[in-house]
């Protein structure tokens, strides 16, 4: 456990835990204040979030003769950082498109979006992550799902739907900055698609619907899909199995596409 070091994308984890106590119990209200202040002050000048550090991306660092220094010696803004922070603001601390920060935020989620509509994620594997991040953070913030951006990333996450209906990308993607199929699906990956394609849909689609079955069917396999790291740590050196992963992100997207699309929920 990180106990000494905070970092962006657990701070929001936090709060929103803390959210419903925050607002009866005068500890907790204190927390939030805290955590929050403490979340706004880290936005770098570039209107992005990093992980662990502001204003960080020395461009020297990155020419370090030490292998792997670009990864491990900065910490830049990133669209997945950049876009959970943005969903926390959006849909649990009420800070929409009106707000400074939030529109500096945006802006720089819409600078870095790949051409092909995906965005590249730092944390985790590694264009779906990224593409999640960005389309659940933009939508909170206010973007509307018609913007060109979200039908961009939509139609990009369609184009890469596996014939069983899930999603998998491989940690290739992670090395060659491009995103490389697994040739098979996963829990984490499809629920993250799932959940993107929920904040940028309206209604429910035929592919948003096979994401779901996919979900549905999935929750007992256990093969080796169930257990591809999907979590990043350092480029072509460092990837992370987090057991969690298979069961948390599904059950959120699940429970997202109940709560926007009740009276079609597949029983």
């Amino acid at each position: 456990m990180n106990t000494l070091h905070p970092d962006v994308d657990d701070t929001t984890a936090a709060l929103r835990s803390i959210r419903r106590s925050a607002g009866s119990d005068p500890s907790y209200g204190t927390s939030w204040i805290k955590g929050v202040d403490w979340l706004l002050s880290m936005q770098n000048r570039d209107g992005g979030w990093a992980a662990f550090a502001k204003n960080t991306d020395l461009g020297i660092l990155r020419h370090l003769p030490i292998e792997g220094a670009d990864a491990a010696a900065t910490d830049p803004s990133t669209a997945d950082l950049t876009g959970r922070t943005l969903e926390f603001l959006g849909n649990h601390a009420g800070m929409k498109l009106e707000t400074g920060r939030i529109q500096r935020a945006i802006a720089w989620l819409l600078r870095h979006q790949q051409a092909d509509g995906s965005w590249y994620g730092r944390w985790g594997i590694s264009y779906i992550y990224g593409t999640w991040a960005a389309v659940t953070g933009l939508t909170a913030a206010g973007l509307p799902g018609d913007h060109p951006a979200i039908r961009k990333a939509v139609a990009w996450l369609l184009r890469i739907q596996n014939p069983d209906g899930g999603w998998g990308e491989s940690c290739r993607s992670d090395i060659v900055k491009k995103y490389a199929p697994l040739g098979a699906s996963t829990p984490s990956q499809t629920a993250w698609a799932v959940d993107a394609l929920i904040a940028g849909e309206q209604k429910p689609t035929a592919e948003l619907e096979r994401g779901i079955r996919y979900l549905l069917l999935s929750q007992n396999k256990l093969d080796w899909t169930a257990a591809y790291p999907t979590g990043a740590g350092l480029p072509d050196g460092l990837y992370i199995h987090y057991h969690s992963y298979r069961y948390i992100w599904p059950l959120l997207a699940l429970a997202h596409y109940r709560e926007k699309f009740a009276a079609a929920f597949l029983p």
